[in-house]
């Protein structure tokens, strides 16, 4: 009997999967998304195809059909998780997906949020003080009750795993639900244009389009003011947790702003798109090396730097004063400003960095994140 179930579910997957290409050649290929990799829109007129894939890591690919409400959808796709949009309120459970709904005037629509003490924004902190806004448990265990009593048309997840009990749950009580992958982009704008998927489920395209644009337009903006014949600074990233030292992997979202903002970043060869754990001894012997370090932990002043590591007062880096942190712009609930609203804005970490690298560029540039540590 166990074989027999086997077989059909294959049988039905791979019925599936001819019916959806069939499908694919009718639809516009013309691809929405052009870098976000984790992401992808299918065009059929009327009708779009979202597609969803490596929201976490192993994560199944999450297909969705978004449709108005009278439009009808073929029966070759009906096999699809149906989302009928513009969606009249959502539910989103990290703090990168606020930016967005802020930048498309939506911000009305939030109706619930997890841990809302961690909200930086100053708009949405409102909202959560008026009470428009509702607590709704914490981002790894959601309060079910509390959610299914606002009744919210989406429910946006963000995880490290799929909670399959809660998606089932959500689902047969008529909340759709949908993960969230901008934190798996390795690139600075394909996390950025996440902010194009809400524009999609609250009918906005063309303004979420005007909006990513904008932003690509300054960050390559930004990209060639790196002249060919500058010195290029090497850069440090990171910090000692315990006696271990973490660093970005050579091909991550943050060795890439690097990169861009005209800095040689220390371990740029490495193949790692995620973080690196390194011996304290391996760092020590490339520190030499940086002129600039940025992000050293959660340390945020110099001294006590100093009383971790006495052996960096006799780097250029230290000597110079060339030593940034974002942990230290934070918001009204004591969130770092930086995790929340860098996402939507590669375009000011960009900037903040190429200041950073080449300081004599501006000497009244304001930094949207970055400081230097504290005496």
């Amino acid at each position: 009997m166990k074989h027999f179930y086997i077989f059909l579910l294959f049988g039905l997957f791979f019925a599936c999967q001819n019916s959806q290409k069939s499908d694919l050649k009718n639809s516009n290929q013309t691809p929405y998304f052009k870098y976000a990799q984790h992401i992808q829109l299918y065009d059929y007129g009327t009708l779009k195809r979202l597609k969803i894939t490596g929201a976490f890591p192993n994560a199944p690919a999450f297909d969705y059909i978004l449709k108005h409400q009278n439009d009808k959808v073929p029966d070759s796709l009906k096999n699809l998780e149906q989302i009928t949009i513009p969606l009249k309120n959502i539910v989103v459970t990290s703090t990168t997906h606020l930016p967005p709904l802020q930048l498309l005037g939506l911000t009305g629509k939030l109706i619930g949020f997890p841990n809302t003490n961690y909200i930086s924004n100053p708009v949405f902190r409102q909202l959560v003080a008026s009470g428009q806004i509702k607590e709704i448990g914490n981002g790894r265990a959601l309060n079910t009750e509390k959610v299914l009593k606002l009744q919210p048309d989406l429910l946006m997840r963000f995880s490290s795993d799929r909670q399959k009990n809660d998606d089932d749950f959500y689902k047969k009580e008529g909340v759709a639900v949908i993960y969230n992958a901008d934190w798996m982009e390795s690139t600075p704008m394909g996390r950025a244009e996440w902010l194009k998927l809400f524009g999609l489920l609250f009918d906005k395209e063309k303004k979420a389009d005007q909006i990513f644009n904008t932003i690509a337009q300054k960050y390559n903006r930004i990209k060639t003011q790196i002249t060919t014949t500058s010195a290029k600074p090497k850069v440090l990233q990171g910090g000692l947790f315990g006696d271990k030292w973490f660093v970005p992997g050579g091909k991550s979202y943050a060795a890439q702003l690097i990169k861009d903002a005209g800095g040689i970043y220390l371990w740029q060869n490495d193949r790692h798109s995620g973080s690196l754990t390194l011996n304290y001894e391996n760092v020590l012997l490339k520190m030499p090396e940086a002129s600039v370090w940025l992000n050293p932990g959660m340390i945020v002043s110099r001294q006590a730097l100093i009383a971790n590591m006495p052996v960096i007062k006799d780097f250029d880096f230290f000597k110079n004063d060339r030593i940034y942190t974002y942990n230290l712009k934070k918001g009204a609930g004591n969130g770092i400003l930086y995790f929340e609203d860098s996402y939507s804005h590669p375009d000011f970490v960009l900037d903040d960095l190429f200041h950073i690298f080449y300081p004599d560029s501006h000497s009244k540039y304001k930094f949207h994140y970055y400081q230097k540590l504290l005496n």
